[in-house]
């Protein structure tokens, strides 16, 4: 069987100006496909070669492909749909299929205009698309295709989707097949060396309510240490590869395994340079690691510091400070790291005076670099369905995060967009002096070539989709290009947001891609305890001021780290599936959850999870015991572990810490009165 694997021909203007980057699904999807024996396989990158239509039918008709996968995320999704319906022009028996986040979700849509679409595949594509396509080879897929877990489909004019398939649980059983991939076209400009993609981790525990990934993935997973490893050694010596970006939304979340990933690099000494996307809070949590981190390779870190105003950060549920930012920044380029932090333009609120607030932070706070990314609003996320009455632009393909689709209040986007590239003129007109001074060599060199990368894309107009702004004598006029027909009246948005086309439950369950919350995965992870030298501790605290507190206090204790915060009970949940911690330190009134129900649900997902399960400490304020009634229950295996007084001073906590992670449980001595019995 014949299977050809397109990368559709799309570009917005983005991160292709630091070069041409491999298509991070090919080789994972094309690897597994491999290892279930199915060995005609081609990849056809038209967005890198920028192949038009008239060019990429001859290869489809020159190659008669029985099986045609594409792949789509929001602003490629018509790019897509008509490429495919271009494969069944050419060979209709073959079957079209298409996977990616935006299908994922918005199956029923895509199905409705692309009936050319014989499968979608929703979620996680390796284990799924080995299922079809062995259905497919077999000629059985008709008939089997209901019981083929993660698809959707048209049958008889109606739109069919199968329960979701359970998440891979083990990633070091994928089996990427890099072969796939020219290597030649795939160059980090800044550097001018070969670039790879590859996945250390998969999924999210924290619910930014712009963001999907953590729905799309469902579960936060990582490879082992020298498996990854492993993988960039054989990146590293059989093609080349000098720089790495690792394609995951949240790669030091597990900072054990972060810290043994580096210690891996630096065993072997690779001579490779990489980069991440994290968070400010992880950066603060690894200060002492910073160093460890540069040496390990680590050249760019890409922060989502998000938004000018504390306010945007509260709505986009970010859980850092704008001070928190301001640190992260400092401590990485303290440490040779160049720190880049990333701010979404364009909410209903902004004004001139964000704008140009945007503009002082980046210059006050000493950022190598920064990009201004328009506010892009997916319509599968939760913060969509609150703006979705202000979303008249349905035109998907300008949802690239250099297309303001909101109208602010108080502005025009062409106001907007004037604004963010004045802020991009001034910015980098200053780095055009200051990459010069850098002392770090290595950083200095590349420093110049992401400067470099960004004068070459604004010259051929490539940088932000400059090709839209014209000059018109002295008056500057910006032709955005929407598709008039998908641009919506008020009472069409009202009825879009009634129908609720996207696939997603917006109350933050995770039931992305049609699944129920309990999803079955088989036997339990193999659990192996991580060795710390100091006990790793877990914040679960919604008040900003004591999590802080709480955070720089513990940290003083001898013998004792904070290994991450959560400020909320659900993603306190996912903290807890998702990393190894000696003890859980939780506040006993969370606002989204009863402490009893988050007890018995951190038990559950830890039990399922590879982590070893954490001590819970709860502390409780001492004037209000009336919430622990429901936990005295003996021997119950969902009470909590130990109980500490939340006004006490921070040397008790941290003894209370360290007895709890000895022997197994502890009570609070001014809380006996409240006769609450603990578990075993």
């Amino acid at each position: 069987m014949r299977i050809l694997l397109i990368q559709p021909n799309y570009h917005s203007g983005g991160a292709e100006i630091a070069g041409n980057w491999p298509s991070s699904w090919v080789p994972y999807v094309g690897g597994a496909l491999k290892t279930a024996g199915f060995t005609d396989i081609e990849f056809v990158d038209a967005m890198t070669y920028y192949i038009e239509d008239d060019e990429l039918g001859n290869i489809i008709r020159d190659r008669q492909p029985d099986v045609v996968l594409a792949t789509a995320i929001t602003p490629m999704i018509y790019k897509s749909q008509s490429t495919l319906k271009l494969v069944k022009q050419i060979c209709p028996n073959a079957k079209t299929i298409m996977g990616g986040v935006h299908p994922t979700y918005m199956y029923r849509e895509v199905l409705a205009e692309a009936p050319w679409v014989d499968y979608i595949i929703r979620g996680e594509g390796e284990e799924i698309t080995v299922n079809l396509l062995r259905a497919i080879a077999n000629g059985t897929d008709e008939q089997d295709r209901r019981n083929i877990l993660g698809i959707a489909f048209l049958e008889e004019g109606k739109i069919v989707a199968t329960p979701a398939h359970p998440p891979i649980k083990d990633l070091d059983t994928l089996t990427p097949d890099w072969s796939l991939l020219n290597w030649d076209n795939y160059i980090y400009t800044p550097l001018n060396t070969r670039v790879a993609v590859p996945n250390y981790s998969r999924g999210c525990p924290f619910r930014c309510r712009f963001c999907c990934q953590w729905k799309f993935w469902r579960k936060y997973r990582s490879r082992s240490p020298k498996h990854f490893v492993d993988e960039i050694e054989y990146l590293v010596k059989e093609y080349q590869i000098g720089f790495f970006i690792l394609a995951d939304e949240e790669p030091t979340i597990n900072k054990s395994r972060f810290i043994a990933l580096c210690n891996e690099l630096i065993d072997r000494n690779l001579g490779v340079h990489w980069g991440i996307n994290t968070r400010v809070t992880d950066i603060l949590r690894d200060e002492k690691e910073l160093p460890l981190y540069r040496k390990a390779g680590l050249a760019h870190v890409s922060l989502g510091t998000e938004a000018a105003a504390q306010l945007n950060l509260n709505l986009f549920r970010k859980e850092t400070t704008i001070a928190d930012n301001k640190r992260a920044v400092q401590l990485l380029r303290e440490n040779g790291i160049l720190a880049e932090v990333q701010f979404i333009m364009g909410l209903p609120n902004e004004t001139p005076e964000t704008i140009e607030e945007t503009y002082r932070m980046a210059r006050d706070w000493k950022a190598d670099m920064t990009n201004w990314n328009m506010y892009t609003p997916w319509p599968f996320s939760e913060l969509f369905q609150d703006l979705a009455d202000k979303v008249e632009i349905r035109d998907y393909s300008h949802y690239n995060f250099v297309t303001p689709i909101i109208k602010p209040d108080n502005m025009t986007r062409e106001e907007v967009l004037k604004g963010v590239l004045r802020n991009y003129a001034r910015f980098y007109s200053w780095k055009f002096l200051e990459y010069w001074f850098e002392k770090d060599s290595f950083k200095r060199r590349y420093l110049l070539g992401c400067l470099w990368a960004f004068v070459k894309t604004t010259l051929n107009k490539r940088f932000y989709n400059l090709s839209r702004v014209k000059q018109k004598g002295l008056q500057t006029e910006i032709e955005f290009g929407f598709d008039e027909s998908k641009i919506l009246s008020a009472e069409q948005m009202a009825q879009l947001k009634q129908e609720r086309l996207a696939d997603i439950d917006s109350l933050g369950t995770i039931s992305a891609c049609g699944a129920p919350n309990e999803v079955s995965e088989g036997s339990s992870y193999t659990k192996a305890k991580q060795q710390h030298e100091m006990i790793q501790v877990a914040v679960i605290e919604d008040d900003e001021q004591t999590r802080i507190n709480l955070r720089v206090n513990l940290r003083a204790q001898d013998g004792i780290e904070v290994a991450s915060e959560a400020t909320n009970a659900e993603t306190g949940l996912v903290l807890l599936e998702s990393i190894d911690v000696d003890v859980a330190v939780v506040d006993s009134t969370l606002p989204d959850m009863d402490l009893k129900k988050f007890i018995r649900n951190a038990r559950k997902v830890q039990a399922n999870s590879y982590v070893i399960p954490s001590k819970i400490l709860v502390l409780v304020n001492p004037e209000q015991p009336s919430i622990l009634d429901t936990l005295a229950t003996g021997n119950d295996a969902f009470c909590a572990d130990g109980f500490c007084a939340k006004d006490g001073n921070m040397e008790k906590l941290a003894e209370a810490v360290r007895i709890m992670h000895k022997k197994g449980k502890y009570q609070d001595p001014t809380l006996a009165h409240l006769r609450i019995e603990l578990s075993v």
